[in-house]
């Protein structure tokens, strides 16, 4: 559903190739570890949901416009991290990573799961790039997004190696 899990099973996948030193190594002072983006995408998936959850209670019905979040994956355009969803390392093993990409996954689905699409395609909160995206979009973002930062990881891996 919205393509998340083919997404997810890259970046698993990725992990599994990967040995908890290395995903702890960070390329230089002012990058991530692996590790942390790995954080990243939970605490992102984590402040997804929870605005989701908030504009199925609260929000106003509301039409907008189709965003091209497939775009998320250019990495050409540098969008600095919210504070929300910056690594605190929370993450010590990449099993402690994957428990939390599980949970946060959990929570999505269960969110979403049963929902009317009309439902999800008339609620939409702002996005710090594309603007104000309906609910179905921010659920396919979380997955274009992982694919975002799959790329930065790879080269992470790349430049600690």
């Amino acid at each position: 559903m919205y393509g998340l899990d083919e997404k997810r099973q890259e970046v698993l996948e990725f992990v599994e190739s990967i040995s908890n030193e290395q995903a702890s190594r960070k390329p230089n002072e002012e990058s991530w570890s692996i590790l942390e983006v790995l954080e990243h995408l939970y605490l992102m998936e984590q402040l997804v949901v929870y605005q989701i959850g908030k504009s199925l209670k609260e929000g106003d019905e509301q039409q907008v416009s189709e965003k091209p979040v497939q775009q998320t994956t250019n990495r050409g355009q540098k969008v600095p991290a919210p504070e929300a969803v910056q690594p605190k390392g929370e993450f010590n093993t990449l099993e402690d990573a994957k428990e939390g990409l599980e949970k946060s996954r959990e929570a999505t689905m269960f969110l979403v799961h049963n929902k009317e699409e009309e439902i999800l395609k008339n609620r939409a909160f702002p996005h710090p790039i594309f603007g104000d995206m309906n609910l179905v979009q921010w659920v396919e973002f979380i997955g274009w997004h992982e694919l975002r930062h799959l790329d930065q990881m790879k080269e992470v891996k790349q430049n600690i190696s």
